[in-house]
């Protein structure tokens, strides 16, 4: 068959294209090892590229294996921390958390005002568009009361007896993902003492459920890895410059959340954490796909063909990072009177732990990083009232609340130097 046959010719251009692909495809492989090496050797490299948000990253941590080995199974739920309010358990192979109340019915449990506070937090975020948002806020899933007679005889024995014994009050959500291995050696790598056995850091079980507190207002007074570990890393503004990340986008992302919180969610936002955490990827899987009903309207205002499936398999060996706010325990609906609403806010302000920038930084350079904050927060704020979600009479107020935050943090600074 002659070459000008059309066929021959196709087979060469089969050929040519495959042999192409091939080295494109070596190609992009060669490139990826390189980048794997050099992150490896360099764990700043590593930390600059993947904390950051929808950065994506795989990772074959033991952590990501026994997720996916518990995808489908009655594995028991495996403690994650504690605090005054109560514990937290890991639902291993989902995306749940479980919060279980230390002393149902007492002072210090607070989970149902956590679960109402959640729940208007979601239904803020559902109707603005969770994508249109930088911080993500976990999908609330459902409460169970102590006295319930159904989900607890199901369920008690998969919590370690040394925990608990008896039902209680508990909440389940989305769990923020730790980071992924990759990010988390680097850390231990760069913050861990120096004197430190590196590798035993790296194998112990509590550094492996990290997740990064984004402190954008303070500074490290001094370097102090005595207590070093990676559950709840407090990652501090001198240590982000250190890392060369982008800080201004933090900064712009949290003003925009807190905006939303004060102004939509109509809430003081009292307590709420911000941290760097991970979502695992989504992997279709036709055989679990658990089918969930549309509305006839809903249908109706679809293109003609649009996938209707919305199940999924998380894929734990891939993961996106992301900013989370989180804990609403300690919320409280904003007071209607405008002074005392005011000054509630700027109370809850300084309150939190330092992840809102500070005006008047003791250090000059950082004053861009409030002023990035602030313009942000007042842009979502007068969005928020566009909306209709405050009074068009609320319209001055954001304004005023920043004013006397940074009156605030004048008198702070006066007094220490005093």
């Amino acid at each position: 068959m002659s070459q000008n046959d059309p066929k021959s010719r196709k087979r060469g251009q089969d050929v040519s294209e495959e042999s192409q692909f091939s080295r494109s495809a070596s190609l992009m492989e060669r490139m990826m090892e390189s980048i794997q090496l050099e992150e490896k050797l360099n764990p700043k490299l590593t930390l600059r590229r993947f904390l950051s948000v929808r950065s994506i990253i795989s990772t074959a941590s033991s952590f990501a294996e026994r997720q996916q080995a518990a995808v489908g199974t009655r594995s028991l739920f495996r403690s994650l921390g504690a605090g005054t309010c109560g514990r937290v358990y890991e639902v291993p192979g989902t995306t749940d958390i479980f919060k279980v109340a230390n002393y149902p019915g007492q002072d210090t449990d607070q989970l149902w005002n956590d679960y109402e506070m959640h729940n208007k937090v979601s239904e803020v975020f559902e109707k603005w568009g969770r994508d249109k948002i930088e911080v993500r806020v976990p999908r609330l899933k459902y409460f169970v009361g102590q006295s319930d007679k159904i989900w607890w005889p199901e369920n008690l024995d998969r919590f370690p007896s040394q925990f608990l014994k008896e039902p209680s009050n508990l909440l389940c959500a989305e769990r923020i993902l730790p980071l992924a291995k990759p990010i988390r050696e680097s850390l231990i790598d760069i913050y861990a003492p120096k004197e430190a056995d590196l590798q035993s850091f790296k194998a112990d079980v509590s550094n492996k459920d990290c997740l990064v507190r984004m402190y954008l207002g303070k500074r490290r007074e001094r370097v102090n890895n005595k207590f070093f570990q990676l559950r709840n890393f407090n990652l501090h503004l001198d240590q982000m410059e250190e890392l060369d990340l982008s800080i201004s986008e933090f900064a712009s992302a949290i003003g925009q959340a807190l905006a939303i919180m004060h102004w939509a969610c109509h809430l003081d936002a009292n307590d709420v954490e911000f941290v760097l955490g991970s979502s695992p990827e989504l992997v279709a899987q036709p055989h679990l796909i658990i089918t969930k009903p549309l509305s006839t309207k809903a249908i109706a205002n679809m293109s003609p063909n649009t996938s209707t499936w919305d199940a999924h398999i998380n894929d734990f060996k891939k993961r996106t990072t992301h900013m989370w706010m989180l804990d609403f325990n300690r919320c409280k609906v904003m007071s209607t009177n405008v002074d005392e609403m005011l000054l509630q806010l700027v109370h809850s302000y300084f309150r939190n732990d330092p992840y809102f920038p500070r005006p008047v930084p003791p250090n000059s350079k950082d004053a861009p990083l409030w002023d990035v904050f602030r313009t942000s927060y007042e842009e979502t704020a007068s969005d928020c009232i566009k909306r209709n979600l405050s009074p068009s009479g609320c319209s001055g107020l954001p304004h005023r609340f920043m004013d006397m935050v940074v009156a605030e943090q004048q008198k702070k600074v006066l007094k220490r130097s005093t």
